[in-house]
C-alpha cells in the first residue's frame, strides 16, 4: 500500500517529467548537436523560464499561494485541494490563498522540478561521455546538481518560513548563479561554439568575477529593498 506521501511524490515527479519533456522534445528536432549538448540548452532554457516565472510568482504576491510545501495542502496540484483553497480564501479575501495564486505558485514549482529532473539526465550522460570533455562533463554536471539542490532547499524554506526577506533574497541570488553556471557549463560543452571561438585576447576572468559578484550584490540589495 503507497502511502499518501509517497504518492504525492509520484504524482509531482510524473508532472516534473512532463515539464521537462517539453523543451527537449524541441531541441531534439534541431540538428548538430548531440543528446548531450541538446540537453545542457534544454537546462538552460527552462531555467530561464523558471526564473522570469519566480519573478511573477513574486510580484503577483503568489509565493504562499499554496502554504505548504511541496504540494498545494498535501495534494500535486490545485484541482484537488480546491475545498481547502476556497476556504482560506473565504477566510481571507485578501489573503495570500486564492485558486489564481495556487495555480501560480504551483506551476512555479512544477518548472523547479523539471529543472531537477533534466540536472540528474544530465549528470547521467555526463558519465557516459567520451574524449577530453568527459571530466568537465562529470564535474560540471555534478555541480550543478548539488547547487540546484540546494537552490530547491531555499525555495523549501521560502514557503515553510513564510516569505522571509533574507530567504527570498538568496534564493533568488542562487538562482541567477544556478542560470550563469548553466550557461557557462552549456557553452563548454558545445562542440560548434568550441570550434567556432574566435582567437584574440579575452577579458581577464578576473574582471569577470569582479563584475559577476558587483551585479549579484547589486540585485540582492536591491531584493532586499
Amino acid at each position: 500500500m503507497i502511502s499518501e506521501s509517497a504518492l504525492l511524490v509520484l504524482e509531482l515527479a510524473g508532472i516534473a517529467f512532463v515539464f521537462a519533456g517539453l523543451p527537449l522534445a524541441y531541441l531534439a528536432r534541431r540538428k548538430g548537436l548531440d543528446i548531450f549538448q541538446k540537453l545542457n540548452w534544454a537546462v538552460v532554457f527552462l531555467t530561464f523560464d523558471l526564473i522570469l516565472f519566480g519573478a511573477f510568482t513574486r510580484l503577483s504576491d503568489s509565493g504562499l499561494g499554496c502554504p505548504d510545501w511541496p504540494g498545494c495542502y498535501g495534494t500535486s496540484n490545485p484541482w484537488r485541494a480546491m475545498e481547502e483553497i476556497r476556504a482560506a480564501e473565504v477566510a481571507m479575501p485578501t489573503g495570500p490563498v486564492t485558486v489564481f495564486k495556487a495555480w501560480v505558485e504551483m506551476i512555479h514549482r512544477y518548472l523547479a522540478m523539471s529543472v531537477g529532473v533534466l540536472i540528474i539526465a544530465q549528470v547521467v550522460l555526463a558519465f557516459k561521455q567520451i574524449g577530453a570533455q568527459r571530466r568537465l562533463a562529470i564535474q560540471g554536471s555534478l555541480f550543478l546538481l548539488v547547487l540546484v539542490c540546494l537552490q530547491g532547499a531555499f525555495g523549501a524554506w521560502t514557503v515553510t518560513l513564510k516569505l522571509q526577506p533574507i530567504i527570498v533574497s538568496m534564493h533568488l541570488i542562487l538562482a541567477l548563479i544556478l542560470f550563469s553556471s548553466m550557461v557557462w557549463f552549456a557553452q563548454r560543452n558545445d562542440s560548434k561554439i568550441i570550434s567556432s571561438k574566435a582567437q584574440g585576447k579575452s577579458l581577464p576572468i578576473t574582471w569577470i568575477a569582479f563584475a559577476t559578484i558587483t551585479l549579484l550584490i547589486q540585485i540582492f540589495l536591491g531584493s532586499m529593498g
